[in-house]
């Protein structure tokens, strides 16, 4: 699938309408009595109304990335869920912190997806509600109930009702917190700003900033000498790092490092880098990433293509591109003697299977990309035999 966008790629996730659970949500209130109308007050200036005190955020323990194994409708999953807080843009001009949390998990043994749903503002200390997007049709989508869970969010137990994508009747979870053949981590998002190298006329100046996420290893998995190259240094070796790089920026320049766990299972560890540069006043951004596969039992890093028998890979994605007959004339952009080059590809190893990305600058406002995805089911004849990818699929019984 091609897309074409102008400016700068954003999204913002929608707030959650935890208000409605009587008419969507996993329990009804009781009675609701209808508000009684202020007398008129022409005469008195305009009050700004009160906002309602947000609830406490979550404590330490609760945040941050939690990994759970356990079924779904009876059927074997394993979960992951992510807590964090965040500045909420609806309490403008107020600075007021809010909870956030999303969810994902897929069936071991199909390798299918499934969501949780998000939640914002929701009580740390009360049982979790989520919602998400129920799509009736290309125009038409509402906000719907995902996991009623009976325990707060970021606790060793997940257990309740969930309703799948499409179905009015939930099915059971039952979920506990295990890191068995994965890693306990936190991502950790820091920034540093550069003296002013820019001045204008009216004595105001532009500098630069670098933002960086670093991957901090939790639990027995810091004293894994295995992994000692894995952690993250020091806060004062990180602040050096960063300020060591602002000198190669210029003017008012946003130098962006992410970091994003996408597979943490079977003793393996999968997760791209980021690494970005947006110069103020353009909207053309330059962008280089890079997926790390990682064998968390000696800490060696893994070439993604070596798990696959020599261009196999590459015959399946040509293969797959050939069968897009939506977008041919777009998929020629990066056709290359009769094949969809590897090379040019941002390769994401993901539960349910590998994204293939390509995308292409044409000018400051036009991006293109074209991204193809290959299944586990489509993937397991090309893998060579007892690869570490090989042993995924085996404990997983596909």
């Amino acid at each position: 699938m091609l897309y074409i966008l102008t400016g700068r790629p954003s999204w913002r996730q929608a707030p959650l309408l935890l208000g409605l659970v009587a008419a969507t949500g996993c329990e009804a209130p009781s009675t609701r009595k209808a508000p009684v109308a202020a007398p008129p007050a022409a005469t008195q200036p305009a009050l700004r109304p009160k906002l309602t005190p947000p609830p406490p955020l979550p404590s330490a323990a609760q945040l941050g990335y939690h990994r759970y194994v356990g079924t779904v409708d009876g059927r074997p999953v394993l979960a992951e869920v992510r807590l964090w807080t965040e500045l909420s843009v609806a309490a403008y001009p107020d600075t007021v912190w809010e909870a956030k949390l999303k969810g994902s998990f897929y069936y071991r043994a199909t390798a299918r997806g499934g969501y949780l749903g998000n939640a914002e503002q929701f009580h740390p200390e009360q049982w979790l509600e989520t919602y998400g997007w129920d799509y009736q049709d290309q125009y038409n989508r509402r906000w719907v109930p995902r996991l009623c869970a009976e325990q707060p969010p970021g606790r060793p137990l997940l257990t309740g009702w969930y309703y799948p994508e499409g179905q009015t009747q939930p099915v059971r979870v039952q979920l506990r917190e295990d890191y068995t053949d994965g890693v306990r981590y936190e991502l950790l998002e820091e920034e540093s700003w550069g003296a002013a190298r820019v001045w204008r006329a009216d004595g105001t100046g532009d500098s630069s900033t670098i933002q960086r996420t670093y991957l901090h290893l939790l639990g027995p998995d810091t004293l894994r000498p295995a992994l000692a190259r894995l952690q993250c240094p020091v806060p004062a070796a990180r602040r050096r790092a960063r300020l060591a790089r602002l000198p190669k920026s210029y003017g008012h320049t946003l130098y962006r490092d992410f970091i994003d766990v996408t597979l943490n299972e079977a003793g393996l560890l999968a997760y791209t880098h980021d690494d970005r540069v947006e110069p103020e006043g353009t909207r053309y951004y330059e962008e280089t990433t890079r997926c790390h596969l990682l064998d968390l039992r000696t800490g060696r890093e893994l070439l993604l293509v070596q798990q696959f028998r020599p261009g196999s890979l590459q015959r399946l994605l040509t293969r797959q591109a050939l069968a897009d007959t939506a977008l041919t004339q777009h998929r020629t952009r990066w056709w290359s003697g009769g094949q969809l080059p590897l090379a040019s590809a941002r390769l994401t190893i993901e539960p349910t299977g590998i994204r293939a990305l390509y995308h292409e600058h044409e000018s400051e406002e036009k991006l293109f990309i074209y991204d193809q995805y290959l299944t586990w089911a489509a993937l397991r004849p090309l893998l060579r035999p007892n690869s570490p990818l090989h042993r995924l699929l085996r404990i997983r019984g596909l």
